[in-house]
């Protein structure tokens, strides 16, 4: 017979003791319906490898396809048989397949062995990440959704929040080099976010606060109903240190008699050192410590850090009555104010934990008399 819709409402079964009963198709060798004991009715292929072994394959349940849906799907099917594919390997091949989720399991337990920002890995891949592609087979993975989830991610607003199109390149050079090591593992045979596009950023923003505004940021801390966040965010000001090393740092590496916070392991892959000013050395003197937990921030979980120190952040900054800027911000404007002040470039980078010079640079322009006078030299000595 010919397999129509007809013909697969009319089919019953009609074996004995749960053999199976299969219905096959007069024009389309292969290509049949199996009818099971509960009424259940599936299309499925019939062929043999080029080794000769005798394959079933399920294309689907009658109502999910229908019946000319069911035999375009044999012909493209039985057309690779006759190519030198096996579609059953395949599927099962693919069943075995890791998906996003797996993949970023794997990748992030490699790259916990020596990568030192792993966590901001493991941040942008749970919040950006596998809610959307998380499921995902590997090999299912195109370029169209990549840019869809790159596009999705820029779009975000967060008061405050002026880097969109930073926080999606951030995820997309992450995706992008996820995938090759996916490929260095023999797991990918193509990177679909080879040719990812990314966004243009705006120029960071050039944090200056007045005076005013620092003390109206410390009076709004000291207000803050966690004094951990307080202290962070006082520390970050008073310092010049990102907000990660201050985070990671630990009571039994100060040393108040000396004015010192020493960090074993930075951004720049060295030791460093927290050199305290008073204001920041009264902030250690007058924080508690959280028995059990060897961070100076302490967090809620036993033994960690804060986590959620954004919020914080939002409330300070709304409390200050101050524009939104992100915290590291406040790293910004220690350096620009310092530069201003006539602090040599290479001082301050110091202090910053620059590994090259060339980052404190950027801070030369808040010196517009210094560098005007170092122009005018050039006058001087040509006598012009």
């Amino acid at each position: 017979m010919k397999i129509t819709k007809t013909a697969v409402d009319r089919m019953s079964y009609a074996k004995s003791a749960k053999a199976a009963d299969y219905r096959w198709d007069e024009q389309l060798k292969g290509f049949g319906v199996r009818v099971y004991p509960s009424g259940r009715r599936a299309f499925v292929i019939t062929y043999r490898t080029d080794t000769g072994t005798k394959r079933f394959l399920t294309l689907g349940d009658y109502g999910e396809l229908t019946a000319d849906q069911a035999r375009r799907l044999a012909q493209d099917k039985l057309a690779d048989v006759r190519h030198g594919k096996d579609p059953q390997a395949e599927r099962k091949e693919k069943r075995l397949e890791l998906s996003v989720e797996e993949l970023a399991v794997r990748y992030l337990e490699h790259v916990k062995q020596h990568k030192r920002s792993w966590k901001n890995d493991e941040q942008r891949l749970r919040d950006h990440v596998l809610p959307t592609l998380g499921k995902t087979k590997l090999s299912e993975i195109t370029l169209n959704q990549l840019q869809r989830l790159h596009a999705k991610i820029r779009a975000r607003k967060h008061p405050g929040d002026h880097e969109h199109p930073a926080t999606a390149n951030r995820v997309a050079a992450l995706v992008r080099h996820m995938f090759n090591v996916a490929g260095k593992w023999s797991l990918l045979e193509r990177n679909p976010a080879a040719h990812l596009t990314l966004f243009r950023e705006p120029p960071p923003r050039d944090i200056v606060l007045t005076p005013e505004q620092c003390r109206a940021i410390v009076e709004a801390c000291d207000a803050d109903e966690n004094p951990y966040a307080s202290a962070l965010f006082k520390l970050a000001m008073f310092t010049g240190r990102r907000v990660g090393e201050l985070l990671n740092a630990k009571w039994a590496n100060v040393a108040l008699d000396k004015g010192i916070i020493t960090l074993p392991e930075t951004k720049a892959g060295e030791r460093q050192f927290i050199y305290l000013n008073e204001a920041a050395a009264a902030v250690l003197r007058t924080l508690p410590r959280l028995h059990g937990n060897p961070y100076i921030i302490a967090g809620e979980l036993p033994g960690k850090p804060l986590v959620f120190y954004r919020r914080a952040w939002t409330r300070i900054v709304k409390r200050a009555g101050i524009e939104p800027f992100p915290p590291h911000g406040l790293r910004h404007n220690y350096a620009s104010m310092l530069v201003a002040q006539g602090q040599p470039l290479e001082t301050v980078g110091h202090l910053l934990g620059h590994k090259n010079s060339v980052t404190t640079r950027k801070y030369a322009h808040h010196r517009p008399d210094h560098l005007r006078r170092a122009a005018e030299a050039f006058s001087d000595v040509i006598d012009f």
